[in-house]
């Protein structure tokens, strides 16, 4: 359903508008957001690079909380601490992950 919905908004106005909703394109009203001169390959490349940071930032986490539990000495402290580091660390890898399976989705629906 969103698909039509922003379909129906794309087509009927240009640039920075949105449309009344009637999708004629006899009421476009100017939004004051900037425009984007990128195609949706363009787009999608820089959201592939971003979210690879992402996924890299998160093992590099993953790595840094399992040498703090290897090295915590059977203090229970520091074993529960990186421990909420590596279970932290997996959510944002799964969420980066599933970010971009969604945003690959949506540009590919775009299209």
């Amino acid at each position: 359903m969103m698909y039509f919905i922003l379909k129906t908004l794309a087509s009927a106005c240009s640039g920075s508008q949105i449309s009344s909703g009637k999708g004629d394109g006899s009421a476009c009203y100017s939004t004051g957001l900037p425009t984007v001169a990128a195609s949706s390959s363009e787009l999608q490349t820089v959201l592939q690079m971003l979210f690879g940071i992402l996924a890299a930032l998160a093992v590099l986490f993953i790595v840094i909380g399992g040498f703090s539990y290897v090295t915590s000495a059977g203090n229970s402290q520091s074993m529960q601490k990186a421990k909420s580091t590596i279970i932290y660390a997996v959510v944002g890898l799964l969420v980066a992950v599933f970010a971009e399976t969604i945003v690959t989705f949506a540009l590919g629906s775009l299209k």
